[in-house]
């Protein structure tokens, strides 16, 4: 069982798909992609390389190409090998022809993801705003550039799930509820 989670910036993504592997107990993939996929996890200048991808894309289109495909041999050969919960990296399209792979997207309202981002990094509200759409935008333009579809587009998923007034746990009861209905259909 293969799950990616596809987020908004400020929806709680990275820590629900953390406690999502930990309460199923399978690997947690996220960041880790890029050091594996740099060939050498202690080479901080290619991990920032491809890491790059997601801040801007500064880089040649050739570059953040073989950047995506790096990363997405690395998604591959992992989820041939393990079940795991995979955050980012456009898993959910590089994975599509899996048949064990389940696909949520994570989402709040802008106000709840400003008083989450406020929160944590103790932003104003302009800063938090700024920061949010703008890693939204950049989330957009990878996934776009390398899949050529749209990000935020529903019909990608298996389940989308707006975040906002609920707790991690709640999320993730709600995802291995939604999981355990389908492997229980898929039996039947």
């Amino acid at each position: 069982m293969i799950i990616t989670i596809a987020r908004c910036y400020g929806s709680g993504g990275k820590e629900i798909g953390r406690l999502l592997a930990k309460t199923l107990g399978i690997n947690y993939y996220g960041r880790e992609i890029i050091e594996m996929a740099s060939g050498d996890s202690k080479d901080k200048d290619s991990i920032h390389e491809i890491y790059s991808c997601d801040e801007s894309f500064n880089a040649s289109f050739e570059e953040e190409d073989e950047k995506f495909r790096r990363q997405s041999e690395v998604i591959r050969q992992i989820a041939e090998r393990e079940s795991c919960v995979i955050v980012g990296r456009g898993a959910d399209y590089v994975l599509r022809d899996k048949d064990d792979v389940h696909k949520i997207y994570l989402y709040a309202p802008l106000r709840a993801c400003m008083r989450r981002i406020i929160r944590l990094y103790e932003l104003n509200p302009d800063d938090a705003k700024s920061l949010i759409h703008s890693m939204n935008k950049t989330r957009g333009d990878y996934y776009h550039h390398n899949t050529g579809q749209v990000w935020s587009d529903p019909t990608h998923y298996d389940l989308c799930l707006n975040t906002a007034g609920l707790e991690h746990e709640q999320c993730v009861k709600i995802i291995s509820d939604y999981l355990d209905t389908r492997r229980g259909s898929h039996e039947a």
